[in-house]
């Protein structure tokens, strides 16, 4: 009798311990830093999905679950920084490359700035000719007592006004041709600094990503 009495106990402390391991388990609340069974093992708490694998913000992580928030972060932060890493590796030598084109752009527009100087001076000569050409024209063509004899030398005047505005027109052109190689300078100086913003930004982007996979990352989330 006591055997079978012993033998129900023991029945009855074994299946409480079955229903309190099982109730345990079931308690468990699954998120970032408690630990799993299996690795790669996912499950899902509301609308949030959960891996078993090693925390990436973890030294010497172990097995637990870890958000698919934290695992989607911190594949973002890694390649941001390999992004970065990777820029910034040719970064000087891009500047320096840069630096170069620069320089020779700049002795390129001192030299085209000094031809449109020339030509705006040669422009202004031709325009005060004009202006001469134009008043001897016009004294010719109101002596209409000879206006036979005057012809010729008014239609001389005709030609050279004309000849002149051409050219005025086509050295302005040119004159503004060699100002642009000033303006390439400026451009290529915009360039470089906006090469070394980029790399300021990549960096920032760095850090952003680093702190939101310490934010999505952090144990008990």
């Amino acid at each position: 009798m006591f055997r079978k009495v012993l033998a129900v106990s023991m029945t009855g402390l074994l299946l409480s311990g079955v229903i309190t391991a099982t109730s345990a388990s079931a308690g468990v609340s699954v998120s970032n830093g408690v630990p799993c069974p299996k690795i790669n093992a996912t499950t899902k708490v509301g609308s949030s999905v959960y891996k078993c694998a090693k925390n990436p913000t973890v030294k010497n992580a172990k097995l637990t679950w870890v958000s698919m928030d934290c695992l989607n972060a911190n594949a973002s932060y890694v390649k941001a920084n390999n992004s970065y890493i990777a820029y910034n590796k040719k970064m000087p030598t891009t500047l320096a490359d840069l630096d170069l084109k620069i320089a020779a752009e700049q002795t390129n527009a001192m030299d085209q700035v000094a031809k449109a100087d020339a030509l705006d001076l040669k422009i202004a000569d031709f325009e005060l000719k004009v202006t001469e050409y134009t008043a001897s024209r016009q004294a010719l063509l109101d002596d209409k007592a000879n206006a036979i004899a005057n012809s010729k030398p008014i239609a001389t005047f005709t030609a050279a006004i004309g000849n002149l505005k051409k050219a005025i027109r086509l050295d302005t052109l040119s004159s503004a041709n060699y100002r642009k190689a000033g303006k390439t300078v400026t451009t290529m100086q915009a360039t470089r600094a906006q090469v070394v913003a980029q790399l300021a930004q990549a960096k920032d982007g760095v850090s952003q990503a680093l702190s939101m996979r310490a934010l999505v990352c952090s144990k008990g989330l």
